[in-house]
């Protein structure tokens, strides 16, 4: 039978006056059960002697009680106590060279504290991890939160900050553990943090200094003193906790916040910052369809929009930021913060929708199923945070009625904008911040649930390179949409003074990035006849040896029954206009 090994009586418990802050809070909060073992972790786990420093392995059903510990890594990992080190080293001889690492001062120091508080057992993330084995690694990932949630006490060791005089004042809210990505889950977790110096001097408890860390992190100090549960705060507010927090993979931005948000996804280290990201909101989102997900604030493309973010930092809610406003394009109002979004009451009935993404250098294209409305059905309702988005009016054609409003308006909704592209399948969001309906009442019977699909526009900022081209398009017809596609980046801008008829296409022709110098640019516009709307056309041009000929042009028409599409000048041979 497994049992705990007692800790050595030369580590026996401080006295009273050199205990850490909360230390009878903790231990009426949480009780330690010393003689038997009950089922804490939904997982298998490592854990390490307090007193022998071995690892010794639990199945779910047998882990004990365990402390846990949080801290910054070593600047250089390799400095770091590993598993092997802790496995096959003879840790306790003073000749063992674990002993000389930099991080085993850590290890060494947080065991004899987890002894004086009573614990035969401790994890680290830095030793208590075989990360020789790709499946034990994902398991641990993905179970990271669990084993911060259920331990019995988390303490976080603070290397910068040396002693507890200091670190009552500054020196806390400049420590670099606030800064990193792991450590958000380290802090929100648990429900007993404890705070200490270098020299392993108390400097406090969450419980304590939660409002001085909600001012450090900007996090709900509600949900640090455990009266609200981080469920009830929207996806894009909990992805605002996560803004410019460093890691040292750069995948480890979204693998980071598994545990936040209770999803499970693989782990591909090498995909990416981005991909990772995209695949992490398309976990969440299938989890549970959360709107605010759409609603980042910052964005790299300086046209139409994607749906998703490609970074938590797009969601930064300082106002403060210098980062944020260099170089980027901004989506949300600045003095709109994600606490005046709440969530409508359809959200909580509604069936949750899929989402599929497809991200690569050349694509970027999200489909799901949204509740679609026209546009000249809203027109005159739609209201808007900024009145300058009323310019790129003209390129709307639908709106996105999300699952989510402004509390001032909670019978109703806020809105993306989006243009139909050329082929009648593809949707683009419109540069324009979100729109809002104040009431969603009179619309309910003909908004409909919609399976679209949605790409974004020309690529991220800082276009160069590009060849420019003017089309014109006869006066008695009107332009509606347009788009471009085979350079590594275009835009289309309309011709100033003739913005319903002429535009001017800029694309990178020399297509950079592929390995065929010839590759086609091509461009393609819906045209419709103001006299009669039920006729739309869609022009297919294409570029080959910088020469613009037409592809292909088809009529479609709206009747009682689904548009119908006829080719008029089919797609077998170029023509000459």
């Amino acid at each position: 039978m497994l049992r705990h090994h007692q800790p050595d009586q030369t580590l026996s418990r401080p006295p009273a006056s050199r205990r850490p802050p909360g230390f009878l809070y903790r231990f009426l909060k949480v009780p330690r059960q010393s003689d038997s073992y009950i089922p804490q972790s939904s997982s298998a786990m490592w854990l390490l002697n307090t007193d022998s420093l071995t690892l010794e392995f639990f199945v779910p059903s047998r882990v004990p009680d365990y402390v846990i510990l949080s801290h910054r890594w070593c600047a250089q990992g390799a400095e770091e106590c590993t598993f092997d080190d802790m496995t096959w080293a003879t840790v306790l001889s003073e000749t063992s060279p674990v002993r000389k690492k930099e991080g085993f001062s850590k290890v060494q120091g947080a065991c004899r504290l987890a002894a004086r508080d009573g614990y035969a057992w401790i994890w680290i993330d830095s030793c208590c991890i075989d990360k020789s084995s790709s499946a034990e690694l994902q398991e641990s990932i993905n179970s990271m939160w669990n084993y911060y949630a259920q331990s019995n006490i988390c303490y976080v060791y603070m290397a910068d900050v040396p002693n507890s005089e200091v670190g009552w004042g500054e020196s806390f809210h400049r420590s670099e553990w606030f800064t990193r990505g792991w450590t958000l889950q380290e802090l929100l977790a648990p429900t007993c943090v404890e705070f200490y110096t270098e020299d392993w001097a108390p400097i406090g408890t969450k419980f304590e200094r939660h409002k001085e860390i909600a001012e450090i992190t900007r996090i709900d100090p509600d949900i640090l003193v455990r009266t609200q549960d981080i469920d009830l705060f929207s996806a894009a507010q909990r992805l605002s906790w996560a803004a410019h927090r460093k890691v040292t993979r750069e995948e480890d931005e979204a693998y980071s916040l598994l545990g936040l948000f209770d999803v499970n996804m693989p782990l591909l280290y090498g995909e990416g910052r981005e991909k990772a990201f995209i695949r992490l909101q398309e976990a969440i989102y299938n989890s549970t369809a959360d709107h605010t997900l759409f609603l980042f604030r910052y964005s790299a493309h300086q046209d139409d929009q994607p749906l998703l973010a490609d970074s938590p930092t797009r969601f930064c809610e300082r106002q403060d930021c210098t980062s944020c406003v260099a170089d980027v394009v901004q989506c949300l109002p600045s003095n709109e913060r994600y606490t005046d979004f709440i969530a409508s009451t359809r959200w909580y009935h509604q069936a949750h929708e899929q989402i599929m993404t497809t991200v690569t250098s050349l694509r970027n294209e999200i489909s799901t199923t949204l509740l679609l409305l026209d546009y000249h059905v809203v027109a005159d309702k739609l209201k808007f945070f900024d009145e300058h988005d009323r310019q790129s009016l003209v390129r709307v054609t639908h709106v996105v009625v999300l699952n989510h409003a402004l509390e001032k308006y909670e019978n109703g909704a806020l809105c993306l904008l989006l243009r139909r592209g050329p082929s009648l399948e593809a949707f683009r969001r419109i540069k324009a911040f979100p729109a809002y309906l104040p009431h969603l009442g009179d619309f309910a019977s003909v908004m409909q649930k919609t399976k679209i699909l949605i790409c974004p526009g020309p690529g991220t900022l800082g276009q160069n390179n590009c060849a420019n081209t003017i089309f014109s398009v006869a006066d008695s017809f009107l332009v509606q949409t347009w788009s471009a596609k085979g350079g590594i980046t275009h835009s289309i801008l309309p011709v100033p003074g003739q913005q319903n008829t002429d535009f001017e296409v800029q694309t990178d022709v020399r297509t950079r990035n592929y390995k065929n110098p010839n590759l086609a640019a091509a461009v393609s516009c819906l045209i419709v006849d103001p006299s009669d709307s039920s006729s739309v056309f869609s022009v297919r041009l294409i570029c080959t040896d910088k020469t613009w000929s037409i592809r292909e042009v088809s009529e479609t028409k709206e009747g009682k029954r689904p548009r119908k599409k006829r080719v008029v000048l089919p797609s077998t041979g170029f023509a000459d206009r």
